[in-house]
C-alpha cells in the first residue's frame, strides 16, 4: 500500500448560511487516481478548491505528507487545481495571450516540464498567440489541461476537465492523462459528473451528494457490492433475501434488478444455474440511483 499523499479531515465549508461541504473525511493514497462524483451543486468544485486552498474551511483541515497545509508553505508547491477557466482576471483583460499564460505557470509550478507543455501545445493544435478572452470554451479548457498536465504537481486537481472538448480533445486528453501517469506517477482526483468516459482509469472512487460523502471506496470493491441482476422476474425474486434492491426495470416476465450485495460464490453460482446474468453496474448508473435520480429506485 502506497503512503497517504492527502487527507481530507472533517471538513466543513459555508457559502454564507448554506453548508455546501458538511463534516467531510477521506484519504488519499500517493500515485493514485480517484475519481470525485456527484450531481451538478453536490459540492465538488467547492472541496477541490478547499483542498487547493482557494476557499478556506470553515472547520477540519487538510493534510498533505503528514503536514497541515496551513502550516506548511512547501503544500503550495504540492497542488495543481485546473479547470475550464483561469478566472476573471483573465477572462476580462485584453493583453493576456496564451504565450503569456503558459509562462506565468512556469514560474508558479515548482516541477513544470517546458518540454511536455509544448508536446501538448502542439498535440492539442493550441495557437499560443491567441488572447485568452477570446477563445473558445473548449479551448480555455485545454488551457487548463496542459497547465494541470505540464504542472506535473504532486496532487493534481481537475474541475469537469471536459467542458466544452470535442470528443477527438476528449480522447486525446484521456490518452495523454494515462500515458503521463504511467510515466511520471502521482495523485490525480478528476471530478466529474459525466463519467462513463473516465471510469475506466479510477483506482478509487468518491461519490458525494449535497455536501456529503456517500461512498468512498476502491473501484475494485464497488465490483464486490453493486450488481446488475437480469433474468426471469420470478428467479431473481427467489433470492431477494440475500440484496437489496436499488432499481427495477420490469418486461412481461423479465426483469433487470440493480442491487446492492455482496453475493458470495456459492450464491452467484445458484443464480447462475437459474439463468440470472450477473454483472457490474456502470458508475454513472450508481450515481443515478444512489442520490434518486430516478423515480423507480424499488418497484412498489
Amino acid at each position: 500500500m502506497n503512503p497517504t499523499k492527502l487527507s481530507v479531515k472533517n471538513i466543513t465549508y459555508y457559502y454564507d448560511k448554506f453548508k455546501a461541504l458538511n463534516n467531510m473525511s477521506f484519504n488519499l493514497e500517493e500515485n493514485q487516481i480517484m475519481g470525485l462524483i456527484g450531481r451538478n451543486g453536490s459540492g465538488k468544485t467547492t472541496l477541490l478548491k478547499v483542498i487547493a486552498h482557494q476557499l478556506l474551511q470553515s472547520n477540519g483541515e487538510i493534510i498533505i505528507d503528514q503536514k497541515n497545509f496551513i502550516q506548511s508553505i512547501d503544500n503550495h508547491k504540492q497542488i495543481c487545481l485546473a479547470r475550464e477557466t483561469l478566472g476573471k482576471t483573465f477572462e476580462m483583460t485584453e493583453v493576456m495571450k496564451l504565450k503569456m499564460i503558459f509562462d506565468l505557470a512556469a514560474n508558479l509550478y515548482e516541477y513544470w516540464d517546458r518540454d511536455y507543455a509544448q508536446y501538448l501545445i502542439k498535440r492539442f493544435k493550441l495557437g499560443t498567440n491567441k488572447k485568452y478572452n477570446k477563445i473558445s470554451k473548449g479551448m480555455k479548457t485545454t488551457v487548463g489541461i496542459i497547465i494541470g498536465l505540464a504542472s506535473r504537481a504532486p496532487i493534481t486537481l481537475f474541475d469537469e476537465p471536459y467542458v466544452g472538448l470535442d470528443p477527438v480533445s476528449r480522447e486525446i486528453f484521456y490518452a495523454e492523462l494515462q500515458k503521463d501517469y504511467s510515466q511520471n506517477p502521482r495523485t490525480f482526483i478528476i471530478s466529474s459528473h459525466l463519467i462513463n468516459e473516465l471510469e475506466g482509469m479510477f483506482e478509487r472512487v468518491l461519490i458525494i451528494d449535497e455536501g456529503e460523502i456517500i461512498i468512498d471506496s476502491p473501484i475494485d470493491a464497488l465490483k464486490d457490492r453493486y450488481y446488475l441482476l437480469q433474468g426471469r422476474k420470478a428467479s431473481i425474486e427467489s433470492y431477494r433475501s440475500h440484496f437489496k434492491v436499488m432499481n427495477t426495470e420490469i418486461i412481461g416476465s423479465l426483469a433487470s434488478y440493480s442491487i446492492e450485495g455482496p453475493l458470495n460464490e456459492q450464491i452467484m453460482r445458484q443464480m447462475k444455474t437459474d439463468e440470472i446474468d450477473i454483472s457490474m453496474i456502470s458508475l454513472q448508473k450508481l450515481l443515478y440511483y444512489l442520490t434518486n435520480g430516478g423515480e423507480n429506485n424499488e418497484e412498489r
